[in-house]
């Protein structure tokens, strides 16, 4: 890829974090080669922080990595908020939210990078420091240093992944404004067995004597997470409490604004400060006292005892609120935390890297493939773009809850637990599975690619289908090379074979579909929640629906099939 010759399938990626690797993974799906060009060694970076990812994005890196990732997530259930000594209670009407899994990025990075070497669609520059991005209208090309000198590489595209103090994003004079510094965490991965399922009272006890009863353990079912809110261990800030597999607890300290800050605006990193809260010395004593208080929440527990464990790692990082104003700039797109830094109780930074990668390998390969004009990548920045700056404004709503700066969010933040603990609401905003923080992915209502209709920008459901060749299968597993036209069929059960091909719609179906520019699967399903028979769904690669045709509006297929590639006028 280097040299004066661009294939016309080639992306440069630069950045070899959980974006960059499944950016190169996701396009050499789609029959895409790349070159991933990093400063590291090509190991998982020591002290990643752990991630929590939706059913979604789980299933896309599932995707990526084959079997790698089997068993490497745990699910978790509703998050449980403590106050002080007592349970914030869960209303008994709150609709069911969906299940988020919690895992190790270092094992997320892991598994990636064994699929990222075994691709033979993906070289790697490992060590290769990146100094500066040159392009025209045709082609870009990325200046670095290695080993052996100044090195370039020639692509028709370059993916900016190269995190927070991005290289790429200055070299396109992309501003990345925000606020820097918006809070300080300390994290510490501890190995112990504790209990995981935990079910706390839904409603405020009717026997006040019973109100600090400790929750029941709960033998199945999703783990559970928790936050304490001024808790006895750590009076006036939060703690979070996180199960992973393998028996091993994130938590997760607030701690003051105080000193040892990172200095430049733009940084993100684990900070070292001796003498201060975080130092190494009094970490220790900071976990023993969370660990007691989660094993008191069982009643079985010797709260007498230290409950064993090990200490894996600790460090402390800064938290900023930081927005790109473009993430296109000619040949050169932005991902990741290259694109955005967003506080972690309205979205993880990885998985909201990972959402924009899914987002954009399979608009890259259209155009590459020369099944989309280039604007179609013009959406990438208007769709995610929009997705960050939603979390960002969630994450601001939450700050002045984990953080309040001033008297008046303080006595907010009071009467919002007091209320939570009087009403059986919740705090649906601290809550990572709630409506209100997240959902299965996020909301592109109003692109340019969408065909107004129900459900349209939604992540699909995933049913049972039969495909093209009369195979059974899940929806998933058509979401590979090119868009889906799912038709709702009640009845196709008592076809054999191939013949529901030759039945009603499908030969003028199957018809129209072979003669598009783009690659689209015909598949059909019994029925689809929401949608009425012989409706017809149209689905983006990525997985969210683009139309909504009920049988009256097939005539307009076509249409919405150049408006989803980015083609409509």
């Amino acid at each position: 890829m280097a040299g004066n010759a661009p294939r016309a399938d080639s992306v440069i990626i630069a950045g070899a974090g959980p974006a960059g690797l499944a950016a190169a993974l996701a396009l050499a799906g789609r029959g895409v080669r790349s070159v991933v060009v990093d400063s590291g060694n090509g190991t998982p970076r020591a002290g990643s922080r752990a991630c929590a990812l939706d059913g979604a994005t789980l299933a896309f890196v599932y995707d990526l990595t084959g079997t790698r990732l089997d068993g490497a997530a745990e699910p978790w259930g509703v998050q449980r908020i403590r106050r002080r000594t007592r349970d914030v209670p869960q209303p008994v009407d709150e609709p069911e939210a969906p299940v988020r899994y919690g895992l190790s990025q270092q094992r997320l990075e892991r598994a990636l990078l064994d699929a990222v070497h075994a691709s033979p669609l993906v070289t790697t520059a490992w060590r290769h420091r990146i100094e500066g991005v040159e392009q025209d209208e045709t082609s870009v090309t990325l200046l670095a240093r290695g080993p052996g000198g100044p090195v370039k590489w020639r692509a028709q595209w370059l993916l900016g992944c190269d995190g927070s103090r991005s290289v790429v994003r200055r070299a396109v004079n992309v501003r990345f404004p925000g606020r820097p510094r918006v809070d300080r965490l300390l994290c510490a991965d501890v190995k112990v067995r504790l209990p995981r399922r935990i079910t706390a009272t839904s409603l405020v006890p009717p026997d006040p004597s019973l109100a600090d009863e400790p929750p029941t353990p709960d033998t199945g079912g999703p783990a559970t997470p928790w936050l304490f809110v001024d808790p006895p261990f750590h009076k006036g800030g939060t703690v979070l409490a996180q199960p992973l597999p393998d028996d091993v607890w994130r938590l997760t300290w607030q701690l003051p604004m105080a000193h040892g800050v990172a200095k430049a605006a733009e940084e993100t990193r684990v900070i070292p400060v001796t003498g201060d809260l975080a130092d190494p010395k009094r970490v220790s004593a900071k976990v023993r006292s969370v660990l007691r208080t989660l094993d008191a929440l069982s009643p079985d527990s010797d709260s007498a005892e230290d409950p064993a464990h090990d200490l894996l790692w600790s460090g402390e990082y800064e938290v900023h609120q930081r927005l790109a104003r473009r993430f296109r700039v000619g040949r050169v797109l932005l991902a990741g935390d290259a694109a955005h830094l967003v506080h972690p109780s309205a979205a993880d930074a990885v998985e909201l890297g990972l959402q924009d990668v899914r987002n954009l390998a399979w608009k890259l390969a259209f155009t590459l493939r020369g099944y989309a004009p280039i604007r179609l990548l013009e959406t990438y920045h208007g769709e995610r773009r929009g997705a960050a700056r939603r979390r960002l404004a969630l994450g601001e709503d939450a700050l002045h809850f984990l953080a309040p700066a001033s008297p008046a969010q303080k006595v907010g933040r009071r009467l919002t637990l007091m209320g939570a603990r009087g009403k059986g609401t919740t705090l649906r905003r601290l809550d990572p599975r709630g409506p209100a923080a997240s959902t299965s992915g996020p909301d592109y209502n109003g692109s340019p690619l969408l065909t107004p209709g129900p459900g349209v920008g939604e992540w699909i459901r995933d049913v049972p289908v039969v495909r093209a060749d009369g195979a059974d299968g899940w929806l998933t597993e058509c979401l590979d090379r090119g868009l889906v036209v799912l038709l709702i069929a009640p009845g196709i059960q008592v076809w054999h074979g191939d013949r529901w091909r030759e039945a009603g719609l499908m030969p003028r179906l199957r018809a129209r579909l072979d003669k598009l520019a783009a690659p689209a699967e015909l598949v059909v399903t019994p029925e689809y929640p929401g949608a009425g028979a012989h409706t017809i769904l149209l689905i983006r690669p990525d997985g969210y629906i683009a139309a909504h045709l009920p049988p009256e509006h097939l005539d307009i297929l076509e249409e919405a099939i150049d408006r989803a590639r980015g083609a409509g006028h």
